[in-house]
C-alpha cells in the first residue's frame, strides 16, 4: 500500500504548497469531476430565473457521497446537489422521461443536509426550488428542452435548421438523445454574494467537506495512517477521465474469490480510512490529468511528493526540445556543441546527414538535470502504471520508489545505452504543412516507435499497450534490466525488410533497430559479451557483421549515386536483396556485385568516384574465414551499415559546403 501513502502525502504537500490550479483542480474530500449540461439559475428564495445549455465537455466539480462516486446498478445512490436530470426533477416521469426516476432518494438526502447544523443558504434555495417539481417545464419555458405534439421532451431533432444546443452536449443512440441523462448544476443569485456558482463556491464545498466528516460511519484501523479512523468500504473511481468507472481498490465480489478462503470480511485483509482514499484518489486523478503519459486505458504517471514535475521514462523527451532554438549555455563544452552541430548541420543530402550528433543526447541529459536540480536530495520520486482489463477494475501493472538521484541516473543510462540515430521529419519554418527536411538525432527511440517498428501493420491496442509495460522497466531500471531480445529481434526483422514499407518508415525502423541492438549489448546477461558501440564508423572494426554492413552501404550508395545522375528513381539492388543479404551475406554478395559492376562502368565514364577503393578497404579487413561464412548476420550489421550511410552523407556535405566556398572566390 506503499503508493496509496506516497499519493495521500502527495495530496496534503500540494494543499500546502499550492501547487494546484483552476486549470486543473485537485478535488477535496468529498468530491469529484464530472461533464456538466445544463445550468438552472435561480434566487436566494429558491425562485427560477432562466437556464441554459452548457459549453460541449465542460467539467464541473460536484459534492458526492461514497456510494454515489462509485454508484452502478439498477438504483445508483443520488449526488447530493449536482446531478442529473432523472434525479432532480420531480416531474421528469411527465415528460416521458425513459430512464427510471429517483427524485425522492434525491430530495431526502438533500433535506438530510439542508436540516444538519451544516446546512448552506445557496443549498436551502436548491431544495425549495426543487420541492415545487418545475423543473423540467422550467426548462421548456427557458428553450433548453423541446415538447413534440403530444407534449412529451423531444429526444430526436428532425425540423429544419439547426438542433438546439441540448442536442449537441449529449450522447446520441441511433440519432436520439435521453435528456434524463443530462446533469444539471445550479446557478444562486444573493445579492452580495459575487460568486453564484454552487460548482465554484468554497463555502458551499466545505460545508459538504464538514456534513460528510460527521456522519455516522464505520470504524476502524487504517493502515496507511497506522490509527483508528473512518474507513471507507467504497473507493473513488474516475481517475483517467469523468466518465472513467475501472476502480483501483474493490472488494465487493462476496461470492468470488477476491477475499474468501483468507478472510471473514474485506476489511480484514485492508482498510483504509475515508479520508486517506479519497486525497490518494483525488491526488492521483490530479496527476493523471497534469502529467500522466496515456496510451488508450493504459496511463504512465511520475510524480515527487512535493508536486514538482517529473519527467516520465515514456514520454519522448526529444520532443520537448525546440531544436532550431537550442538553448545550450549551460552545457559544458557548449562552444565546441555549438561547432558540432553548425558543421553537421551544413547543406546536406536530403535523408542521411541532417543531424546534430551526440550534441542531442547531451542536450536531453541537460534537460532532465534540470528537472533534477528542482528537488530535494532525498525527495522521492514514484513511477506508477495502470490499466484496466475490464471497466470497472484496474490494475497497478508497475509501481517503483526512487531517489532523484537513482531515477535521473537510470534515465541517463537509457540515454546512454540506447541512443543512436533517430529519424525526425522536421517543418520548414515559413514553408508549406508539405514542406519537411529530414533530421537526424543522437537519442533513444521513442516507446511509439520502438511499437511501431516491432510490429508495423499489426499494432494494436493491446499490443502497444503489453510493449510500454515490458519496456517501462528498461527505461526506469538503471542498467540492471535488459531490453527483452525478441523486441531486439523483431526490429532487426523489419529494418531488413525495406520492400514492407515506405521509405521514411524504413529509415525510421534501422534508426531503432540499431539502437535496440546497441543498448542489448551494453546490458547483455553475459558480461564477455557485454560490448560498446561508437556513434560514428569504426573503420578499425574487424567484426564480420560490421564489415558486412559496411559493403553493403557502400554498394547501395554507388548504385544509388549513379541512379541518380540519369534520373532513376528505383529501389537499389542492395535494398531488394537486404532481407536475404542478412541472412545468407556470403552467397548474396556476390549477386550484389555482379549487378554493380554496370553502375559502376557508368560512374567511371562519367568521372565519378566508383566505389571500388572503399569495397577494397573494407574488404581488406576481412579474416579469410570471416567472409567466406554464409551464417545470419546479427544486429551489428545494421550498426556497421548505418555507419557507414551518415559517414558517406557527411563527406559529401562537406565536399558540398568546400565546393560552394571555393565557387565564391574572386577570379
Amino acid at each position: 500500500m506503499s503508493w496509496m501513502q506516497k499519493l495521500y502525502r502527495t495530496h496534503e504537500n500540494i494543499l500546502e504548497q499550492c501547487v494546484t490550479d483552476d486549470a486543473e483542480p485537485l478535488t477535496p474530500v468529498g468530491h469529484t469531476i464530472q461533464n456538466a449540461h445544463i445550468v438552472i439559475v435561480i434566487d436566494g428564495q429558491g425562485n427560477f430565473q432562466t437556464a441554459r445549455v452548457m459549453p460541449p465537455k465542460t467539467a464541473i466539480l460536484l459534492p458526492v457521497t461514497e456510494s454515489s462516486e462509485s454508484r452502478s446498478g439498477t438504483k445508483p445512490p443520488p449526488h447530493p446537489l449536482a446531478d442529473k436530470i432523472q434525479y432532480v426533477a420531480r416531474d421528469y416521469i411527465d415528460y416521458s422521461g425513459s430512464k427510471s426516476a429517483f427524485f425522492k432518494e434525491y430530495f431526502t438526502q438533500l433535506k438530510q443536509w439542508c436540516d444538519s447544523e451544516f446546512c448552506h443558504p445557496k443549498v436551502v434555495a436548491v431544495l425549495n426550488y426543487v420541492a415545487k417539481g418545475n423543473v423540467i417545464s422550467d426548462l421548456v419555458k427557458a428553450g433548453v428542452l423541446m415538447l413534440d405534439s403530444d407534449g412529451k421532451v423531444l429526444n430526436k431533432w428532425e425540423a429544419e435548421g439547426d438542433a438546439p444546443p441540448i442536442f449537441s452536449v449529449l450522447p446520441k443512440t441511433k440519432g436520439e438523445i435521453e435528456f434524463g441523462a443530462a446533469l444539471v448544476c445550479w446557478q444562486v443569485e444573493i445579492s452580495g454574494d459575487v460568486q453564484s456558482r454552487t460548482w465554484e463556491d468554497s463555502s458551499v464545498r466545505q460545508s459538504w467537506i464538514d456534513y460528510v466528516s460527521e456522519g455516522d460511519s464505520e470504524r476502524g484501523f487504517c493502515f496507511i495512517q497506522g490509527k483508528e479512523a473512518i474507513v471507507s468500504t467504497l473507493h473513488p473511481a474516475k481517475l483517467r477521465h469523468t466518465g472513467d468507472k475501472a476502480k483501483l481498490i474493490s472488494s465487493n465480489d462476496k461470492s468470488g474469490y477476491t477475499f474468501r478462503g483468507r478472510f471473514a470480511t474485506a476489511e480484514e485483509a485492508a482498510s483504509v480510512s475515508a479520508d486517506v482514499s479519497a486525497k490518494a484518489h483525488s491526488a492521483l486523478r490530479w496527476l493523471i490529468s497534469r502529467q500522466g503519459i496515456r496510451n488508450g486505458d493504459q496511463v504512465t504517471v511520475a510524480w515527487a511528493i512535493s508536486g514538482k514535475p517529473v519527467p516520465s521514462p515514456m514520454k519522448d523527451i526529444s520532443s520537448e526540445i525546440d531544436w532550431d532554438n537550442l538553448d545550450i549555455g549551460a552545457v559544458e563544452d557548449s562552444d565546441e556543441i555549438a561547432k558540432q552541430i553548425s558543421s553537421e548541420n551544413s547543406e546536406p543530402s536530403p535523408d542521411w546527414s541532417t543531424n546534430i550528433g551526440q550534441a542531442a543526447a547531451r542536450i536531453i541529459n541537460k534537460k532532465l538535470h534540470g528537472y533534477q536540480a528542482e528537488l530535494k536530495e532525498h525527495e522521492q520520486i514514484s513511477l506508477i502504471m495502470l490499466d484496466s482489463a475490464t471497466p470497472g477494475r484496474m490494475a497497478l501493472i508497475y509501481y517503483q520508489e526512487f531517489l532523484p538521484a537513482d531515477y535521473f541516473t537510470n534515465l541517463d543510462a537509457w540515454i546512454d545505452d540506447f541512443s543512436w540515430y533517430q529519424r525526425y521529419s522536421i517543418e520548414v519554418p515559413n514553408g508549406k504543412k508539405t514542406d519537411k527536411r529530414t533530421q537526424w538525432r543522437f537519442v533513444p527511440p521513442s516507446p511509439y516507435s520502438i511499437a511501431d517498428t516491432v510490429y508495423g501493420k499489426s499494432l494494436s491496442d493491446t499490443l502497444k499497450k503489453q510493449l510500454y509495460a515490458r519496456l517501462l522497466p528498461v527505461i526506469a531500471g538503471g542498467t540492471s534490466v535488459p531490453i527483452p531480445e525478441d523486441l531486439v529481434q523483431k526490429s532487426f526483422q523489419a529494418a531488413c525488410n525495406p520492400n514492407g514499407c515506405e521509405n521514411w518508415e524504413w529509415q525510421r525502423n534501422i534508426g531503432v533497430a540499431c539502437a535496440l541492438y546497441k543498448g542489448w549489448r551494453a546490458r547483455h546477461h553475459d558480461l564477455s559479451q557485454r560490448r560498446t558501440y561508437p556513434m560514428s564508423l569504426d573503420t578499425q572494426n574487424r567484426s564480420r557483421d560490421y564489415l558486412y554492413g559496411r559493403l553493403l552501404a557502400v554498394a547501395e550508395n554507388t548504385e544509388s549515386y549513379a541512379l541518380y545522375l540519369t534520373g532513376e528513381k528505383r529501389a537499389t539492388t542492395a535494398e531488394r536483396y537486404m532481407q536475404r543479404f542478412a541472412e545468407h551475406p556470403f552467397a548474396t554478395w556476390r549477386n550484389i556485385e555482379l549487378a554493380l559492376k554496370p553502375y559502376q562502368e557508368r560512374l567511371r565514364n562519367n568521372g565519378k568516384d566508383t566505389g571500388a577503393q572503399a569495397i577494397g578497404e573494407i574488404m581488406e579487413l576481412f579474416a579469410t574465414d570471416d567472409f567466406t561464412c554464409d551464417d545470419k548476420l546479427s544486429g551489428e550489421f545494421l550498426l556497421g551499415y548505418h555507419c557507414q550511410k551518415i559517414g558517406i552523407a557527411r563527406r559529401i556535405a562537406e565536399f558540398s559546403v568546400n565546393k560552394s566556398k571555393t565557387d565564391e572566390q574572386p577570379i
